[in-house]
């Protein structure tokens, strides 16, 4: 199963335009990105991946020394191409007009060393130390994501994705991102946020401290006439999408986007381990839904 993925990822990878960087270099970033992903795959470091113990006897490449792929991992054009990678497979699923923003916590162990996690809050009443993926999804296929310390909150965030909303239409959130300041984020983007008020806004139309997107959103999921009888069917239904991210978290968490290994800490490392997993899911579910080769 996983030598069939690769040589599906091998042609993939390979067909995703990306400019050469660089003459006197022995291995191109298409291997290097290749190498890494099989390690990915098989949920093991990238050290890993080069020893050829742990390839197919028919593989007929030099593999790259582990002092090497650790070091062309950090370069610009290995990160550009997994960029382009995630976006030239989610770009199959389509633009759709409600489009999708959370945040997934990535925890470290209670103990670990890493400088850049933080702790911070992953559930009521329960805290971890981490990072924290945020993500702006189509339906169940993300398709742009930043990495932040876990202790930041989801507004941050959604400063970072919401100017990155492409098309027009709606975008649906939880009440974290009930705030101004998001409202008009989106607004400027060419969409309308959908998001529940938080308890202290709920049922609050006052344009002192609403402005006028936020006012609309509040009207569409927290209707003025739901007392009468009369609720916004409509702006219930577009908050439904929601549930779509949850499940591509879930779908993410399932193929090993959890909790973070032993060998995967700095925001460098966590943020390449995210976007092949990512990489990884988006093809699984392309595949499943017809809309790859």
């Amino acid at each position: 199963m996983e030598a069939k993925l690769f040589r599906e990822l091998y042609q993939l990878v390979f067909s995703t335009a990306h400019p050469p960087r660089g003459k006197r270099r022995q291995y191109c970033d298409r291997w290097v990105v290749l190498m890494y992903f099989w390690s990915v795959i098989h949920d093991r470091s990238a050290s890993w991946a080069s020893d050829r113990r742990n390839w197919p006897a028919t593989l007929d490449r030099p593999l790259v020394s582990q002092s090497r792929l650790s070091r062309r991992l950090r370069t610009v054009g290995v990160s550009q191409l997994i960029e382009r990678l995630m976006l030239a497979v989610s770009e199959r699923f389509g633009i759709p007009m409600v489009k999708l923003i959370d945040s997934k916590p990535l925890t470290v162990g209670a103990y670990s060393k890493d400088t850049d996690a933080r702790r911070g809050r992953v559930a009521n009443g329960v805290f971890a130390k981490g990072y924290r993926l945020h993500v702006v999804s189509h339906g169940r296929a993300p398709r742009r994501f930043v990495l932040l310390p876990l202790n930041e909150h989801d507004t941050v965030g959604a400063a970072i994705l919401l100017p990155t909303l492409e098309g027009f239409g709606y975008v649906a959130a939880d009440n974290a991102y009930d705030s101004n300041e998001d409202y008009d984020l989106a607004a400027a983007a060419g969409h309308q946020l959908v998001s529940p008020p938080r308890e202290c806004n709920k049922g609050v139309r006052d344009p002192r401290y609403n402005g006028a997107h936020r006012l609309r959103g509040l009207d569409l999921v927290d209707s003025p006439l739901e007392k009468c009888g009369q609720p916004s069917a409509f702006g219930a239904a577009v908050y439904g999408f929601r549930q779509r991210i949850e499940s591509a978290f879930g779908g993410l968490t399932a193929q090993g986007l959890g909790p973070l290994p032993a060998w995967v800490r700095g925001p460098r490392r966590v943020a390449l381990w995210a976007a092949a997993k990512i990489v990884l899911y988006l093809w699984r579910l392309a595949k499943k839904e017809g809309l790859m080769a």
